[in-house]
Parts: C-alpha cells; sequence; structure tokens
C-alpha cells in the first residue's frame, strides 16, 4: 500500500506594474490561460497588483485588445494596490520594471527573497530547467538570478497607442511558456 498523496498549496505567483492596468493584468491573465492548458496548473494562482497602483479601474483599452486577440475578456479587471497582506501570501513577486522591485523592497524589506524582475526569473529558471518545483524553484532562481536592472524592464505601454501595447505583450509573451513550465512542472509524457 503507498503512503497517501500529500497536497501542497498552490504557488502564489502575483505580478507587480505600477498601476495594475495594462503588463501585470495582462501577465496575469496570460499566466491564468497558459496554466489552465497545463497538467499541472492548478498547483499555481497568478495574481496581479501595482505599486504604487491605482485601485479601481478598468485595463488599458490597448492591452484589453492584446488579451482579446488570444480570446480572453478584459472587461472584469480591477486594478488595485500591492498590500501587505498580499506579500505575505504571495510566494513569488514578479516585477514588470526595475523601480517597482525597488519600491517593494523599500516598503517590504522582508520579503526581498521573493522579488525578482520578469526576465531575470525567466532568465534564471532558463538555467535550471529542468530544476526544483515550488518555493524551493523561487529559493534556487534567487541564488541563480542575473543582477536585475533597467535594461530587462518591460516598457508600460498605457497610453502610448496599440504598436506599444502589441510590443509589450509580445514581449510577455515571449517568456511565460518558460516561466509557466519552471513554476507547473513539466508535462507528464
Amino acid at each position: 500500500m503507498s503512503p497517501p498523496a500529500v497536497s501542497t498549496p498552490p504557488l502564489r505567483v502575483v505580478f507587480v506594474c505600477t498601476a495594475n492596468i495594462a503588463r501585470s493584468p495582462y501577465a496575469e491573465r496570460r499566466t491564468a490561460q497558459l496554466l489552465a492548458a497545463h497538467p499541472n496548473g492548478r498547483l499555481v494562482v497568478p495574481l496581479s497588483a501595482g505599486m504604487p497602483g491605482y485601485p479601481g479601474r478598468p485595463m488599458d483599452p490597448q492591452m484589453g485588445k492584446q488579451l482579446r486577440a488570444h480570446g480572453l475578456d478584459p472587461a472584469d479587471h480591477v486594478s488595485r494596490s500591492l498590500s501587505g497582506a498580499l506579500v505575505d501570501e504571495a510566494d513569488l513577486l514578479l516585477t514588470l520594471d526595475f523601480a517597482v522591485r525597488m519600491r517593494i523592497f523599500d516598503a517590504w524589506p522582508g520579503h526581498v527573497q521573493k522579488v525578482l524582475g520578469l526576465h531575470q526569473f525567466a532568465d534564471a529558471v532558463g538555467r535550471l530547467l529542468p530544476g526544483p518545483l515550488g518555493a524551493s524553484l523561487v529559493d534556487a532562481a534567487q541564488r541563480v538570478s542575473r543582477p536585475d536592472s533597467m535594461t530587462w524592464d518591460v516598457s508600460d505601454p498605457h497610453g502610448r497607442g496599440g504598436r506599444a501595447a502589441r510590443r509589450c505583450a509580445e514581449e510577455i509573451d515571449a517568456v511565460l511558456p518558460r516561466i509557466v513550465a519552471a513554476l507547473a512542472g513539466p508535462v507528464p509524457g
């Protein structure tokens, strides 16, 4: 008789940009979409917030068009600010720009070990795969990560038109499959 399966809580990943109206909600929704197609997708819960944030706002219309191009509806997105409770509950905070990362470090210095830039994390897990899962993945990524900087920022497309939104979406979409594969684990074969 085999031992009972041990259930672990899902990994909570929070994407953080400035206002939570363009980059971070796009990353959250696309990650959720990719996880829904992954056999282990239920092991990860993607969320998003802004730092400082502008609560109660809808998604940027141009980024909303980018979501619709992937069959997703941005209409129910309502922006929120990153809070201490959300930081406490998160296993990983992925920032879309370096300035946001520094704001989080200033506001919650006790949580720096779970904050990485989006590109910084994608680069680190690319060197770890196949590798650890869950919280140990976050620890391993921190250990092997290269320094984050503004050169890895995902440009904020808000108010800059459709072309900027498309470039932003393409940049995020280019790294999400690697991130999802690392977070959810290998597809059983």
